[in-house]
């Protein structure tokens, strides 16, 4: 009996430096939580320092991690379903065998969101107007001349 009190309480004292919910992230790897006040993020791209997409995860339960990582510099998009980027993470160092948590908060400006009115832009408009004053302006002069007779037609 004293030693199974004994296990309890080494169990215990084991388990009590431990925080609840600390998690064990994998050596050579990037981590990380959706920040609050971000939306609808179903994916984590990890980008190059170049920005080209070296690997895509789900986000589970506002988490991802991209495991197997190779020692470089990084950054991480979080993106929707149809691919718009809506948060960037600060640039990431990472050497060989650890593991970093990617942040939201280092200041870097917001992700400009894609506008989808599908209106004419201003250039088309533009454009529109320029051709109804072209034809306007036809319809005028061809009128100018007119005597008055009818076409044979009408």
């Amino acid at each position: 009996m004293k030693k199974a009190i004994s296990l309890f309480l080494a169990a215990g004292l084991a388990l009590a430096g431990v925080p609840a919910g600390a998690q064990e992230h994998s050596p050579n790897s990037l981590w990380g939580t959706v920040p609050q006040g971000v939306e609808g993020a179903a994916n984590a791209v990890l980008l190059d320092s170049s920005g080209k997409t070296l690997s895509m995860v789900p986000i589970a339960a506002g988490k991802f991690e991209f495991r197997d990582v190779a020692p470089g510099n990084y950054t991480v998009g979080l993106y929707t379903t149809s691919g718009q980027q809506i948060a960037r993470a600060c640039p990431l160092a990472l050497s060989a065998g650890s593991a970093l948590e990617a942040v939201f908060t280092c200041g870097l400006p917001p992700v400009a969101a894609a506008t989808t009115g599908g209106g004419l832009s201003t250039t088309a408009w533009v454009l529109i107007g320029a051709a109804a004053a072209g034809i306007t302006t036809a319809v005028v002069i061809a009128t100018n001349n007119d005597e008055g007779v009818a076409s044979p037609i009408r």
